[in-house]
């Protein structure tokens, strides 16, 4: 049931549409699909599941009848065995299947989304091939045009098609079983409830009862929207062009299927009156919130709202060879050098500490060594913390009640009243940044410094509330399971405000979090201001118009319930009342007075609700709604050693526990290893021609620059951090197409006959097959080799006999690199196992003078970028030197390797690295590098994924001595900081450091 949210912010204010919908649009009209490949095919209408499985008039596939078998079985299960024995079998088949679900589909669905990974098994054993899948074949087509009807072509298909249509029946199997084991569950346990008085079990069943019906609408609601296309996740296997308004259910909750969608197993809980139930459907929908959290949110997020990083490189690096012509790239690369004198020069708007220091957000970004961040930690210290001490040690439990609600109610009309009082002075005459002019300042330090008091005032509301909450907990005699109930229900609420108040920054980001149209109405006036301030409802807010007045204190209510205490329920209501009147009387008008029209009268679940009532009745008793959709059609203090950081002194007091694992790990990696090479190295005895297998390195930068002299022959094996290394290799021409080279640290094996350690994705295949091939997607670095010949060698020293052998070129770049300084080899591995074929010589990956990055890699001439010309690099102030060695280091950072199948294979020999023998696929290799200049932002679309800032970080920290955390970088890149803005950064560490430890910063 993966219906998905697919939202597209339009800026010029339309309705939200998505792509990918129904496989059975309006007027039967038939959509187009379109593979991975981009081939496009018109897919077929489907049959619905319930009719298809239980009409006995319609024919039945052997997965149609698994599922009637096992339903029946539990019916029989539910029926005949005791009630302690069917309890116990029911609760363990809810299990299994409901773990079928949410582990076992959810991992099909993951390899699906991240490498093509079920179409790439049925490609591989050829079970849709006529030619190859034999009995398979066969079975698995009358299958599928049993279930389809006459109206469906098998041929006329693709495999993506053919394949998802077995997915469903799979899917098909596993959630009807989970729904069956569920409700013959709940009915073991009827009549479980000890209710007091009769109008209480009334009460019960009628909530139940609406709770199911309620559920069942948005099941229907949300199969209207979307069909069987997204209910069955067809869009991991191919998509289809079509736009829909997600409208209905869609309105009311984020993901509804997986949210509101489960209500009803909470109505059941009520119906039976069973806490076993109750915890039963809670297990099982924090199940399906990681399912979505793992498997549905990645995927829609890479799918329709930011592609991958690989994705996004590759498209700008093709886009740029198309734009410009051959006979120009040399001068743009001469252009890069020859401008950045003058675009360093240019006079840009001053970063604010806080793009590079992120500031506190409650508790997030909080820094140890920051002022402002100790004392508010002094401060919750102060006013909670002593008064606890004081009420352990001394009693009067009384007097501390008193002074942490008096406390709590201060604190709260602070924030609410005093904060909004200036607020709204701020909205209208621009109180705050006028106070700050007066007295020398500007705006972004009067913005500034109203994010520090709004913040603290948040955290001691946050802990006054816990004060009070910590003082009144009682429980006395209470009944053990009402105890654990009303822990749960608080923890959940505590849990859904921590999720909601989430959501609302990563809608808001920093700008809008701290209110920052009060203070700037133009994208110029401060630095956190997004390009373009105007009104979104994306998000949270495309449900909630206002989530901070209507969920935003559940942690309170869940306090409250922990606590069983009437006074934190009491303060809970206060500071809701106090934030209506904060949104009434602040927010609201100074909404109205800068966006006008753009905004919502009602919110999402507001305009649903008023949709039913309107068709319910036949007739539109909401006119406002009618005319809104009309609108909207045409609109949207501790003192630490020097030289030691908090990082640093963290890591040390680990450090023993460190020591027992990686012994530990260690003991286990030796006995792998003595166990392995009794096994697998049996197979290469079975091998002809062992002795042909060879891997040697290909000099890199290191070698080029020393000269390639006799004296600097060890330069042949240095490498520089982020340089790509390419290999030589030679197999037999028989050899298996699985064979591959992986790349170790040298002390991470502890034998030469195998590997026991992982490559941790540092591993390229020698001469891929099709079978393998079909699992390659876009950035993929493992498929980065090539067959440069076939020549006769002799077979051993002393024969004379000949054998054929291939010779080729592996590359070893981006994610297939060790993105880490030291010593290393490589491993050529038999056949997909880790049975040692050939080893390399030791080889050392490490740094460079930050002065010589750009004439050492302006050599590498095998990557698709604008090279600065290094001739040109004396002309250059200090400035200007470290912009251009930033960007050649960043663009090793976050270099892309692109691999793709081209042309026919017995088409002439492409240029570039490629794969081929005779009758194979060929495979085309570049290494894509997506900066062109110092004045590029660090990041695609202002997003730095955490591996990359981590690369960047280590590469920044070993070439030129200035450590930045990798948060720091993200939250940079999040504002638009260029490469010239963090160049700027490091050379201003090093003249600060420069002073005190001239040892350790590389000049």
């Amino acid at each position: 049931m993966g219906v998905r949210k697919r939202l597209s912010k339009k800026k010029d204010g339309g309705g939200e549409t998505a792509i990918a919908a129904s496989s059975v649009p309006a007027h039967d009209e038939l959509l187009t699909g379109r593979t991975p490949d981009g081939k496009a095919f018109a897919v077929p209408k489907t049959r619905d599941m319930l009719q298809s499985l239980f009409n006995p008039v319609t024919p039945k596939t052997t997965f149609d009848i698994i599922t009637l078998v096992t339903l029946s079985t539990h019916m029989v299960v539910a029926l005949v065995l005791p009630l302690a024995t069917r309890r116990a079998v029911l609760m363990a088949g809810f299990a299994f299947w409901r773990l079928c679900y949410n582990g076992g589909l959810g991992w099909i669905l993951n390899w699906q989304s991240s490498r093509h990974g079920l179409v790439a098994l049925f490609k591989r054993n050829g079970w849709l091939d006529p030619n190859r899948g034999g009995r398979v074949y066969t079975w698995l087509r009358s299958e599928l045009e049993a279930k389809m009807g006459p109206g469906y072509s098998f041929e006329s298909v693709p495999i993506e098609f053919n394949v998802w249509l077995l997915y469903r029946q799979l899917v098909d199997l596993v959630l009807l079983n989970d729904f069956a084991t569920y409700f013959f569950l709940c009915s073991c346990y009827l009549g479980s409830a000890n209710d007091t008085e009769p109008w209480h079990a009334f009460l019960r069943i009628a909530g139940g009862l609406t709770l199911l019906a309620f559920n069942l609408w948005v099941k229907v609601d949300a199969h209207r929207v979307v069909k069987d296309y997204a209910w069955y996740w067809g869009d991991f296997f191919f998509l289809v062009e079509q736009s829909l308004t997600f409208d209905g259910v869609f309105e009311m909750a984020p993901h509804p299927m997986y949210s509101i969608g489960y209500a009803g197993y909470y109505g059941g809980s009520l119906i039976t009156g069973s806490y076993t139930i109750f915890y039963a459907s809670l297990a099982a929908h924090m199940l399906q919130f990681l399912f979505l959290s793992l498997v549905e949110n990645p995927h829609i997020e890479k799918t329709y709202e930011r592609p991958p990083l690989a994705i996004q490189v590759i498209q700008k690096s093709r886009i740029r060879r198309m734009s410009a012509p051959m006979s120009d790239i040399s001068d743009s690369a001469r252009d890069t050098t020859a401008s950045v004198g003058d675009a360093c020069k240019v006079s840009i708007r001053e970063r604010p500490t806080s793009l590079w220091h992120p500031e506190l957000i409650v508790f997030k970004n909080f820094d140890l060594l920051r002022a402002s961040d100790v004392l508010i930690l002094l401060l919750l210290v102060y006013s909670v913390g002593v008064p606890l001490c004081f009420w352990w040690a001394f009693g009067h439990s009384q007097l501390v009640f008193v002074y942490s609600a008096a406390q709590c109610i201060i604190w709260v009309l602070f924030r609410t009243l005093v904060l909004g009082l200036l607020l709204r002075k701020q909205s209208t005459s621009q109180l705050i940044t006028r106070w700050y002019i007066k007295h020398g300042g500007d705006g972004e330090e009067a913005f500034s410094s109203w994010r520090a008091v709004y913040n603290t005032a948040t955290i001691m509301t946050y802990g006054s509330f816990g004060l009070v909450a910590m003082i009144t907990y009682h429980w006395g005699d209470a009944d053990f399971g009402n105890l654990i109930l009303f822990h749960t229900l608080g923890l959940l609420l505590i849990a859904f405000h921590v999720w909601s108040s989430r959501s609302v920054y990563e809608t808001l980001g920093d700008f809008g979090w701290f209110y920052g149209d009060f203070f700037a109405r133009d994208s110029s006036m401060l630095s956190l201001a997004p390009p373009d301030i105007k009104l979104y409802y994306t998000g949270i807010y495309r449900y909630l118009n206002n989530p901070d007045k209507v969920i935003g204190q559940a942690a309170f209510y869940g306090l409250a319930l922990i606590s069983r205490s009437w006074a934190v329920f009491a303060l809970a209501l206060l500071l809701q009342t106090c934030n209506f009147l904060f949104s009434k009387y602040v927010e609201t008008p100074h909404m109205e007075k800068v966006y006008g029209a753009q905004i919502h009268r009602d919110s999402g679940i507001v305009r649903t609700v008023k949709k039913a009532v309107n068709k319910s009745i036949g007739q539109s008793v909401f006119m406002d709604e009618v005319m809104y959709d009309v609108a909207r059609a045409g609109n949207s203090e501790t003192k630490l050693p020097e030289n030691m950081s908090v990082a640093s002194l963290l890591a040390s007091t680990t450090k023993p526990m460190k020591d027992i694992f990686l012994e530990t790990k260690d003991l286990l990696s030796t006995t792998t290893a003595r166990l392995a090479e009794r096994t697998l190295p049996s197979e290469l005895t079975k091998l002809d021609h062992a002795g042909e297998y060879s891997i040697k390195l290909i000099s890199g930068a290191a070698w080029r620059a020393s000269g390639k002299g006799v004296a600097n022959k060890n330069a042949k094996n240095v490498y520089y951090l982020g340089e790509s290394i390419r290999v030589g290799w030679q197999t037999p021409a028989g050899h298996s197409r699985r064979d591959w080279i992986g790349m170790y640290p040298v002390t991470a094996n502890f034998s030469n006959q195998i590997t026991t350690a992982s490559s941790k994705g540092c591993f390229v295949y020698t001469h891929p097959d099709e079978n393998l091939l079909a699992e390659m997607v876009v950035g993929d670095s493992i498929f980065a080799s090539s067959v440069t010949g076939v020549v006769k060698a002799r077979e051993g020293k002393k024969s004379s006999s000949l054998v054929e052998v291939l010779q080729g070129e592996a590359l070893f770049s981006s994610s297939a690199l060790p993105f880490k300084v030291g010593t290393y080899e490589l491993r050529l591995h038999h056949g997909g196992t880790h049975a040692v074929l050939a080893q390399s010589k030791p080889f050392e990956i490490t740094t460079c003078d930050s002065a010589s990055i750009v004439r050492l890699f302006g050599a590498d001439t095998s990557v698709d970028s604008a090279a600065p010309d290094p001739s040109k690099e004396s002309e250059l102030d200090e400035l200007e030197q470290l912009s251009l060695a930033l960007l050649t280091i960043a663009n090793k950072a976050f270099a892309v390797t692109d691999s793709h199948t081209v042309g026919d294979p017995s088409s002439p020999s492409v240029d570039g690295p490629s794969s081929r023998t005779g009758g194979d696929v060929v495979v085309q290799t570049d290494v894509v590098e997506p900066l062109d200049s110092v004045h590029d932002p660090f990041s695609l679309s202002e997003v730095l994924e955490e591996k990359q800032a981590r690369r960047l970080g280590y590469a920044i920290k070993e070439y030129f001595g200035v450590e930045f955390a990798s948060d720091v970088l993200i939250h940079a890149a999040k504002h638009g900081a260029t490469v010239h803005d963090v160049a700027k950064r490091i050379l201003e560490a090093r003249q600060a450091l420069s002073a005190y430890s001239l040892s350790t910063i590389k000049p």
